[in-house]
C-alpha cells in the first residue's frame, strides 16, 4: 500500500513539476528554489542506478515522463538529464521553430516532403509555403506560416 502510495506522488509530482514558462514568471525567488529542490529530489528517486540519468525504463509508471520523453529530451540522448526536467524560463518559441522541431526528423535544418508527410496541413500547403520551389522548407519559409498569406 505504501509503496503504491510512493508511486502515485512520484506520478503526480512529476506531472505538477513541469511548470508552464509563464507560470514560473509569476514566482519569487524563493519558491523558484524551493520548486528546483523538489524537482531534484523527485529526478533523485526516479534515478535508481545513480548515473545522473533517467532512461526510459527509469521513468516507467510515470505518465507524464513517459508521455514527454522526447520532448524533454530535446538534445535527442536517449536519457532524460536534471537540466532536461527544469521549466524554461523562455517564452516558448514561435510557431515556424515548433514546426521545423517536430517535423524535421533527420536534423538538417529542412523540412523535405517526405517529413512532410506526417502533417496534413503542411502536406496540403508544402508548395505554397516552399517559395524558392527548392523542394524543401527553411527556417525562413517556415515563417512565413503566420503571415496573412499562408492562414487560409
Amino acid at each position: 500500500m505504501r509503496r503504491h502510495r510512493s508511486r502515485f506522488l512520484l506520478a503526480a509530482g512529476a506531472g505538477l513539476l513541469m511548470a508552464s514558462p509563464l507560470a514560473m514568471q509569476a514566482q519569487t525567488p524563493e519558491e523558484i528554489k524551493a520548486y528546483e529542490r523538489r524537482l531534484q529530489q523527485l529526478f533523485e528517486q526516479l534515478d535508481r542506478d545513480g548515473n545522473r540519468q533517467l532512461d526510459r525504463q527509469e521513468v516507467q509508471g510515470q505518465t507524464y515522463l513517459e508521455r514527454h520523453f522526447e520532448r524533454l529530451d530535446q538534445q535527442r540522448r536517449g536519457y532524460l538529464a536534471p537540466a532536461d526536467l527544469k521549466p524554461s524560463r523562455q517564452q516558448p518559441p514561435p510557431r515556424a521553430e515548433r514546426v521545423l522541431r517536430k517535423a524535421d526528423q533527420n536534423g538538417d535544418g529542412r523540412i523535405d516532403r517526405q517529413e512532410a508527410q506526417g502533417y496534413p496541413w503542411l502536406r496540403k500547403h508544402f508548395d505554397v509555403i516552399d517559395r524558392n520551389g527548392d523542394g524543401s522548407l527553411d527556417r525562413q519559409e517556415l515563417n512565413t506560416l503566420s503571415k496573412p498569406a499562408h492562414g487560409q
